[in-house]
C-alpha cells in the first residue's frame, strides 16, 4: 500500500486557501501536457432546458418471494423515483431509502404467508402496483462468502443456482463488479485479473437471480491481496503559487524491477502533482497529462478545479515501455518489452487516489498531444478500467503505421517490429499499440469514450494516423471506432503539428463540450453513457487516399503547407467532425437490471456560419435540418447487461422497436431521430426467447 509523506497539513492549506484566489493559466501546442483549460459549463439554450422528471414506474421487487415471519429489506427498481418517494405495502407506508432515480430500498416488518400489493408513492401520485409473494419457495444462489486473489493474477468463479422453477427462464446478474472484472452469463462465470494498483481493496458483489417466478439476491466479497508493492513516490518540493488556486508538489518516483527493467531499476523519475487549495464537498476530478516528444521536464501548470498529474518520459518510450534486456543488451528476438512506462503512470494515479481524499476516482481522465496523444489513447484504452475519458490530440493509433524515422527510434526500445518482442500476454508490444486491435478484442476498451483531434497538414504525425488501415485488422482507427460502436467525438482540420488551421483557427468545433466539468454529456467511470455512431451530422474524413494536390510522402503523407488554405492532399472534407453536437444528460441515467434509460438531444447552440465554402460551422451552430439520425449503443452499463442473442425492446418518444444483443452482449438502436429537445431512450428486457444457443 502507498503512504503519504511530506504532505502539506490541512490546516496550512486552509489558511492559504483564504488568501489565494483560484485561477487557471494554460498553454497549448503539440508538446504541452497541460492542455487547454476546462471550458465553462454550457449555457442553457432557450427552450432546450432540463429534462422533465421521468414518469413514475415500478419494474421489479427483490426479494420475491420474501421470507415469511421475519423482518426483511425490500429492493425496488423502476423510474421516476425521488427523495420524497415512499414504498407502500398492503396500504402501509414503509421506511424508505432513496438510492437513485431508478432504485429504492425499504424495510418491512414480519408478514404472514400471502400475496401483498406494493406500489411507490411520489407526492400525490402512485405507481402501478406489483404483487409481492411472502414465504414461497425461491432459488438458492451458491457462492462462497469471499474470493481472494493476488494482483496481476486471474481468478475465476462459477456461480450455480439451484431450486429453480423454470431453468429456461433463469437469469443471473452480477452488480457492483470490481473495475476490470467480467461476468459471462451464458457460462455463469465471473473473471477478474486485478492490476497492481488494486491490491488492498475489497468489493462486495451482488448476485441477483430470477427464474420467471422468484427473484433473490446474495453477495460475495472480492478481496485483492496487495502482492506487488513498488516504492512509494516521495515529495521533494512543495510550492504555493500566488493567485494560482493550487499547490504544486514535485515528486521523485523511484523504480524497482516492476516499474523498470532489471538493469535500470533503482533510478528515479521526476513527476509533479498540482492540487487545488479549495475543494467542493463532492471532490474534484483527476487529470493525467502526458507531454510530447523530447520534453525536458514534466509540466507544472495546475488548475483550481481538478488535481493534475504530470509524469515524465525522458527516454521518449512513447509512454509504453522497453525491452527487459536494456541497458546491458539491445532488444533481441525472444525477448520482452513490458509496459514499464504505463506502470509508472498508474502508480502515480494510485498514489493520488490513496493519499488525497478529495480526488474522485470515478472522474480520472487522461490528456496528451503528439507522443502524449498516442500515450493517452494507449493507456486510456488498454487500461480503460481506470479512466472515465480520453482526450488525445495529434496521436498515432497504430504503432506499426509510424513514419520510418519514428519506427527506427522506437525499435531501440521495443525491438524492431519484425522481432515481435512480447509486450505482455503473448502479444507483441507493437501489436498492443494497434488500437484497432484493442477495440476488436477488448470489451473494456470498447466501453471508453475518446475525444480526438488531427490535422490534414500535419507533417509529423500525419492524418493517416486516423484514416489509414491497420495491417492486422484491415481497418483505420476512425473506421474501427464506428464499426465497434465506441463513444467518440473526432475532429480534423487543415492544421499542422500543434499549428492551428489557417482559416478556422483552434477550438472551432464546439463552444460547450466539457464531459468532465460540464453540466451534460458528463462521463464517470461508474456510469453508463450512449455511444453515438453513424450520425447523419457526420462529415466525411475520407479513406486515406490522395486528391491529386500533393505527392505521397512516407513521413508527411499527403500533407500540404499548413499556411496555405485548401492545399491538403488528403481527400475528403478539408475540415469536419464525427459525433459533433450529440449530447446526453448524465443526471437522467437509470441503469438497473430491468431497464436502462437516458435523455438524448442534438445540442443546437450558438456559433458562426462557415468562414468559406467547404468548411464546417463554428461553435455549436447546427446547419443541417433536424432530426439527425444516429445509431446509439449503451456503453459502460453497470447493471443492464445483456446476454448474446437477448431481445431488448426500446422506446424513444413515439418510436418503438426491438433489437437483438450481439456476440459481446452490446445492443445498438439504429437511426434514432434526435432533435434539439430532450427525449428519453428507454431499453427494457423483452419477454421473447433468447435467440442464441446457451
Amino acid at each position: 500500500m502507498l503512504s503519504c509523506s511530506g504532505l502539506v497539513s490541512r490546516a496550512c492549506l486552509s489558511v492559504v486557501s483564504l488568501i489565494l484566489a483560484g485561477c487557471y493559466t494554460g498553454l497549448s501546442g503539440a508538446n504541452d501536457e497541460s492542455g487547454p483549460p476546462p471550458p465553462p459549463p454550457p449555457a442553457s439554450n432557450g427552450p432546450l432546458g432540463v429534462p422533465e422528471v421521468a414518469p413514475l414506474e415500478l419494474d421489479a421487487l427483490s426479494p420475491d418471494p420474501a421470507p415469511g415471519g421475519v423482518a426483511f429489506d425490500l429492493h425496488l427498481t423502476g423510474a421516476g423515483f425521488t427523495r420524497s418517494s415512499v414504498v407502500v405495502v398492503a396500504g402501509q407506508e414503509l421506511p424508505t431509502t432513496f438510492v437513485s432515480g431508478g432504485e429504492l430500498h425499504a424495510h418491512s416488518g414480519p408478514r404472514k404467508r400471502g400475496d401483498y400489493p406494493v406500489f411507490v408513492r411520489r407526492d400525490d401520485e402512485d405507481s402501478r402496483p406489483l404483487t409481492l409473494a411472502v414465504d414461497r419457495s425461491a432459488p438458492r444462489i451458491l457462492v462462497p462468502a469471499q474470493v481472494e486473489v493476488d494482483e496481476d493474477t486471474e481468478v475465476g468463479l462459477a456461480i450455480d443456482v439451484v431450486d429453480v422453477a423454470d431453468p429456461d427462464a433463469l437469469r443471473v446478474h452480477l452488480l457492483g463488479l470490481p473495475p476490470g472484472a467480467t461476468w459471462d452469463e451464458p457460462t455463469r462465470r465471473f473473471s477478474f485479473t486485478p492490476d497492481f494498483t488494486q491490491g488492498g481493496d475489497t468489493w462486495t458483489v451482488t448476485v441477483l437471480a430470477h427464474d420467471g417466478e422468484s427473484r433473490v439476491e446474495t453477495t460475495f466479497d472480492v478481496v485483492v491481496r496487495d502482492t506487488i508493492r513498488p516504492p512509494a513516490p516521495e515529495i521533494i518540493d512543495t510550492e504555493f503559487l500566488d493567485g494560482s488556486g493550487y499547490v504544486r508538489y514535485t515528486l521523485s518516483q523511484w523504480t524497482d524491477d516492476y516499474l523498470d527493467s532489471p538493469g535500470y531499476a533503482g533510478r528515479a523519475f521526476t513527476a509533479k502533482i498540482m492540487v487545488p487549495l479549495e475543494v467542493p464537498p463532492e471532490g474534484v476530478p483527476v487529470r493525467v497529462g502526458l507531454h510530447g516528444f523530447a520534453t525536458a521536464n514534466p509540466g507544472g501548470t495546475g488548475s483550481a478545479s481538478e488535481i493534475r498529474i504530470s509524469p515524465h518520459d525522458p527516454d521518449n518510450t512513447y509512454w509504453w515501455g522497453y525491452a527487459t534486456s536494456l541497458p546491458e543488451n539491445p532488444p533481441a528476438a525472444g525477448g520482452a518489452a513490458p509496459d514499464y512506462t504505463v506502470r509508472r503512470i498508474l502508480h502515480l494515479v494510485e498514489y493520488v487516489l490513496r493519499n488525497y481524499p478529495e480526488a474522485d476516482p470515478t472522474r480520472v481522465h487522461i490528456y496528451g498531444s503528439s507522443m502524449g496523444g498516442a500515450g493517452a489513447m494507449v493507456i486510456g484504452l488498454l487500461r480503460a478500467r481506470h479512466f472515465a475519458y480520453v482526450d488525445a490530440r495529434l496521436g498515432q493509433a497504430i504503432a506499426r503505421n509510424h513514419r520510418p524515422g519514428r519506427i527506427t527510434q522506437l525499435s531501440g526500445w521495443w525491438g524492431e517490429p519484425e522481432l515481435d518482442l512480447d509486450g505482455g500476454g503473448g502479444l507483441a508490444a507493437w501489436d498492443h499499440m494497434d488500437l484497432t486491435r484493442a477495440l476488436v478484442e477488448s470489451s473494456e476498451a470498447r466501453d471508453q469514450f475518446l475525444f480526438l483531434k488531427h490535422g490534414k497538414d500535419d507533417p509529423t504525425i500525419h492524418f493517416g494516423a486516423a484514416v489509414l488501415p491497420s495491417a492486422r485488422t484491415g481497418e483505420s482507427f476512425y473506421a474501427a471506432l464506428q464499426h465497434q460502436h465506441v463513444g467518440h467525438f473526432a475532429v480534423w482540420d487543415e492544421g499542422g503539428h500543434g499549428i492551428a488551421d489557417p482559416v478556422l483557427g483552434d477550438g472551432w468545433w464546439t463552444g460547450s463540450w466539457s464531459p468532465i466539468h460540464g453540466d451534460e454529456a458528463t462521463l464517470r467511470r461508474d456510469r453508463a453513457f450512449p455511444a453515438f455512431t453513424a450520425s447523419s451530422l457526420d462529415d466525411d474524413p475520407g479513406v486515406g487516399a490522395g486528391n491529386g494536390k500533393q505527392d505521397w510522402s512516407d513521413n508527411a503523407g499527403f500533407a500540404g503547407d499548413v499556411d496555405v488554405p485548401g492545399d491538403t492532399g488528403w481527400e475528403g472534407a478539408v475540415a469536419g467532425a464525427i459525433g459533433r453536437f450529440l449530447r446526453w444528460d448524465g443526471a437522467s441515467v437509470v441503469d438497473t437490471v430491468d431497464r436502462l434509460q437516458f435523455a438524448l438531444r442534438v445540442h443546437a447552440g450558438d456559433g458562426s456560419n462557415p468562414p468559406a465554402p467547404g468548411y464546417p460551422s463554428e461553435g455549436d451552430l447546427v446547419l443541417a435540418e433536424l432530426p439527425a439520425y444516429v445509431d446509439v449503443t449503451p456503453r459502460r452499463t453497470q447493471a443492464f447487461r445483456c446476454r448474446p442473442g437477448e431481445r431488448i425492446t426500446w422506446a424513444f418518444g413515439k418510436a418503438r422497436g426491438e433489437v437483438v444483443a450481439g456476440p459481446d452482449g452490446s445492443v445498438t438502436i439504429p437511426a434514432l431521430p434526435l432533435t434539439d429537445t430532450w427525449t428519453t431512450l428507454v431499453l427494457r428486457r423483452s419477454l421473447a426467447v433468447i435467440t442464441a444457443s446457451h
